[in-house]
């Protein structure tokens, strides 16, 4: 359901609260006065759980018509795209610096020491812009970069499918280390995200069974509407009993007044 009428939390099982010949009556020590009183806060108190079921019932049958497909289908897409993201890492050199090259503004840079200074030249060179710019590439992804005035630092960027995210720092051949690391971390990020999307799909499936199970005082709270409205009825016919028979007293007053005349 995605539109529902909002849940009264409380309803009058009886339209009036105690009138004045209640109140009398219960002055008088009836007990069904009593009853009466506490079924209605028994009452009062049960629909109020049964409207915060309601509620939570539409909240979970939204949540199950929309929320739960969507992000599922949006974290299954990017688990695709990591993988293939993976699938497009160039792997290091053999060499001992492990370096194979950076291109930089479209220059291809083989040296890891120039590689490095290219670098932090063309990180400086986009200014303070937040907006990330292109600067290069690097091991099978675009290379970006930008400038955060809250952390007031250069940001780093590879992007491919999707983007991953590290900061720049002022040393030259470090960048190019964190770079790697970026890159070697995507794997590790994709078994994340795989756990992540087991855990929603769970919470999916119990949210679908939860949705199908009963307000469960459901018949408490019928039984006591029951009890309530046999009270209420025996209520109301002691008050017409006891006018009645005030009634037949106060003609039968009348009479003997008639009478001694």
């Amino acid at each position: 359901m995605t539109s529902k009428t909002p849940v009264r939390v409380a309803e009058d099982v009886d339209e009036s609260s105690l009138n004045y010949a209640e109140i009398k009556a219960l002055a008088t020590g009836n007990p069904l006065i009593k009853e009466k009183m506490d079924l209605d806060m028994e009452v009062n108190k049960l629909r109020m759980l049964e409207a915060n079921y309601k509620s939570n019932l539409y909240r979970l049958e939204d949540k199950i018509a929309k929320e739960y497909p969507t992000k599922i289908s949006k974290m299954e897409k990017y688990i695709e795209n990591i993988k293939e993201d993976i699938s497009k890492i160039e792997p290091k050199s053999d060499n001992e610096d492990k370096f194979t090259f950076i291109e930089i503004n479209g220059t291809k840079i083989s040296g890891k020491k120039e590689a490095g200074e290219e670098l932090l030249k063309a990180i400086k060179g986009t200014g303070i812009s937040d907006e990330p710019q292109v600067i290069g590439n690097y091991r099978g992804f675009k290379l970006l970069s930008n400038f955060d005035f809250y952390e007031k630092k250069y940001k780093c960027i590879l992007e491919n499918k999707e983007k991953y995210h590290t900061d720049f720092g002022k040393d030259s051949i470090g960048n190019i280390t964190r770079m790697d690391n970026l890159l070697d971390k995507i794997p590790e990020n994709l078994e994340k995200e795989k756990v992540r999307l087991e855990n929603y799909r769970e919470e999916f499936s119990n949210a679908k069974e939860e949705v199908n199970k009963p307000f469960e005082k459901a018949d408490l709270l019928l039984e006591k509407i029951e009890r309530l409205s046999e009270v209420n009825k025996l209520i109301e016919e002691g008050m017409k009993e006891k006018e009645n028979i005030k009634g037949k007293e106060d003609i039968q007053d009348l009479d003997n007044d008639d009478f001694e005349r």
